[in-house]
């Protein structure tokens, strides 16, 4: 299990403005959302600068109204391109890695928080709830408050750089729908449905587009981004436990990958959960001191094109960087 201190953090001036998302791309450069920019580009030697011509394809940041929300972020299996998609506008991106050609592909109703396309072209993506753009932030985090099933998985068919003009929603009346993420086989489609502390699993079907057999896969307390390892074990993301967990993909067990403790994050837990079971407000536990000792609360994670390190991301303004266990 890893623990947290200052060395792990990443870049160390701490360039980054609500990193929530991020991948790797295949010589090693790190792209992590950025919502001032899109995405940013973090080189080697650490040197950083934007990623993509995101205003050239309407992206504005200009809080408090407008305020860009870019958080998912996927590479494509051929590592051509990166898909992007705004959690307050609902817009989706595609971003060429070569020339950064930057594009948008699709403008859902509602935002949208994390995106996936399978290698029949489809793309997957989930709506949290009904915020559209002109009240996207307040919409998004009154339904972390107070939850309501609005959220929902899409699916927009596509091949190439072509794309349906309209998404099918094929998993509704979720309680805050968030990460999503597919196994090694697509065979199964994983769903953070973090207002109601689980994981779902689903079998699909990636040539016919269908979704079928609902279960709870695990039960977390808020989980938010999924990740995929070399071994097609799961891990996922707790938002408010300042925690990662592993499921075992042959068994199923869970294993704590990463904690961070404090006094004041176990304050915040007990009042955080107590509110959840009481049906009351929740937002008003989120304080600068519950994700202490973090540099805010963690999001996400990917890992490096060999899987030799892992990044977890947040809504702070730098990621963390942890080297993975060697073994067989």
């Amino acid at each position: 299990r890893w623990i947290f201190d200052q060395s792990h953090i990443f870049p160390k001036d701490r360039p980054l403005a609500r990193p929530e998302d991020g991948k790797a791309l295949p010589d090693g450069r790190l792209v992590v959302a950025d919502e001032r920019y899109g995405l940013v580009l973090i080189e080697g030697d650490s040197s950083h600068r934007p990623f993509g011509r995101f205003a050239e394809a309407g992206y504005v940041h200009m809080p408090p109204d407008p305020a860009g929300g870019v958080q998912a972020v996927f590479l494509e299996h051929d590592s051509g391109h990166l898909l992007v998609g705004d959690i307050y506008s609902g817009k989706i991106y595609r971003v060429d890695t070569r020339t950064e050609e930057t594009r948008l592909i699709y403008d859902h109703p509602f935002g949208v928080n994390s995106v996936y396309r399978d290698r029949n072209g489809t793309i997957w993506f989930t709506q949290s709830t009904n915020n559209s753009e002109d009240r996207g932030k307040e919409d998004l985090w009154a339904a972390v408050n107070l939850p309501v099933p609005t959220g929902a998985v899409f699916k927009l068919p596509g091949s190439g750089d072509e794309f349906s003009e309209k998404a099918e929603e094929v998993v509704t009346n979720l309680y805050f729908a968030n990460g999503i993420m597919f196994d090694r086989t697509e065979t199964y489609l994983y769903l953070s449905e973090s207002m109601m502390d689980r994981v779902l699993r689903f079998r699909v079907d990636v040539e016919t587009g269908s979704v079928s057999d609902r279960e709870v896969y695990q039960n977390v307390y808020v989980p938010d981004n999924l990740a995929i390892d070399r071994d097609n074990n799961l891990w996922i993301v707790s938002f408010v436990g300042n925690k990662v967990m592993v499921v075992d993909n042959i068994c199923h067990t869970v294993h704590t990958g990463f904690q961070a403790t404090s006094i004041s994050h176990s304050a915040f837990m007990e009042e955080w959960v107590s509110r959840s079971h009481l049906g009351q407000p929740r937002n008003e536990a989120l304080t600068q001191e519950a994700f202490n000792p973090l540099p805010h609360f963690l999001t996400g994670l990917f890992f490096s094109p060999h899987f030799d390190t892992v990044y977890f991301t947040g809504l702070g303004n730098a990621i963390l960087k942890y080297a993975m266990p060697k073994g067989p």
